[in-house]
């Protein structure tokens, strides 16, 4: 590779979920994509926390005898590395840090981008205007920018959603297989319903966030409304962080989906607990996507060309397909339109 070039570095990494993580990888993506930038990697750059490293259970300790509240893990680990073929489009980081510091390539520093929340409104025109200028300004090859740090993540894909789909299905494990089957041999509708649970339930750390929380009668209209459009078997899984393997109501009490939905013609599987990556591929290689006000569900729905029932949130769905976005309080216009839509699938 030619030390001449023109590349982006950035450092910032919340210990966070996978949402907000890649809102920040995708910041940097599409301020290379608008000026023709090469990414430059290093795995580091997604590495997260999980509740087996000595490091995470060493820096909770500390934290708990200084009072200090101490904090859950997302239990990533280096989960993202292991889905998404980053460092095949990117740059390697390690080599365009030596470069700088042998004075083959010039450092300059980039703005932070006028990014809020919520950002359904966003004009991507108006957000990157100053790193827009500080580019443009920096004539030449041989420039390294550099994001800033302690920035707003940028979680709005309509111009980038290609470039990490790419990333995401040339890892060959990301691939669907559509492998369940119903009986008799025909395909079962397959209905995977992510339902945010886990850091919000009573007595867990983001409980004062419980509002984010959709409650189990809006999730059950949705699938009895599915199952009965649907032409054939419906296959249904209930993707979700419960207590001890076992899935949690909005109020923290244990629940049956298998008896909730004993009268519909589906059959469902509890996947509960489950490892990150498990889930995450079969949100995203699903039929329909039946969604939470997650930034896991809008990255999943993202990246699938499945059918998504998704709740309005902060983040917006543009550039991608097959999206229906519905309110808190379902009304039977919103019941049809998912009828209409699971019986044009």
């Amino acid at each position: 590779m030619s030390g001449l070039g023109r590349y982006l570095i950035d450092y910032e990494n919340p210990d966070a979920g996978i949402g907000h993580s890649l809102g920040h990888v995708n910041n940097a993506i599409k301020i290379c994509l608008r000026h023709d930038l090469k990414f430059a990697y290093a795995a580091e750059q997604v590495r997260k926390s999980n509740d087996v490293s000595l490091r995470w259970r060493l820096k909770q300790f500390m934290r708990l005898i200084t009072l200090r509240q101490v904090h859950e893990s997302h239990n990533i680990g280096d989960d993202i590395n292991a889905l998404f073929a980053f460092g095949k489009y990117a740059e390697e980081r390690a080599f365009i840090e030596r470069e700088l510091r042998l004075g083959r390539l010039k450092k300059v520093l980039l703005p932070k981008t006028n990014i809020h929340i919520p950002s359904n409104d966003q004009i991507d025109d108006e957000a990157y205007r100053e790193v827009d200028s500080v580019i443009r300004e920096s004539l030449g090859d041989g420039v390294v920018f550099v994001l800033p740090e302690n920035r707003t993540g940028d979680f709005e894909y309509a111009s980038s959603r290609e470039w990490f789909r790419r990333a995401f299905f040339s890892v060959p494990e990301n691939n669907p297989d559509h492998s369940v089957e119903a009986t008799g041999g025909a395909r079962s509708l397959v209905i995977a319903v992510h339902i945010r649970r886990g850091d919000l339930l009573p007595g867990r750390q983001f409980q004062d966030l419980s509002k984010r929380m959709l409650p189990d009668a809006w999730y059950r209209r949705i699938l009895e409304c599915v199952a009965e459009s649907a032409p054939g078997a419906v296959q249904v899984y209930i993707v979700s962080e419960g207590v001890e393997g076992r899935y949690c109501s909005e109020q923290g009490k244990s629940f049956s989906w298998a008896d909730a939905l004993a009268k519909v013609n589906c059959h469902v599987v509890e996947w509960i607990d489950k490892p990150f990556i498990d889930s995450f591929r079969m949100m995203v290689n699903c039929d329909v996507l039946i969604g939470s006000k997650s930034g896991m569900t809008h990255l999943a729905g993202m990246l699938g060309d499945q059918i998504k029932l998704v709740p309005r949130m902060w983040h917006s769905y543009r550039g991608t397909p097959n999206v229906l976005e519905l309110g808190d309080q379902l009304e039977n216009a919103d019941l049809a339109r998912v009828k209409a839509i699971i019986r044009g699938s």
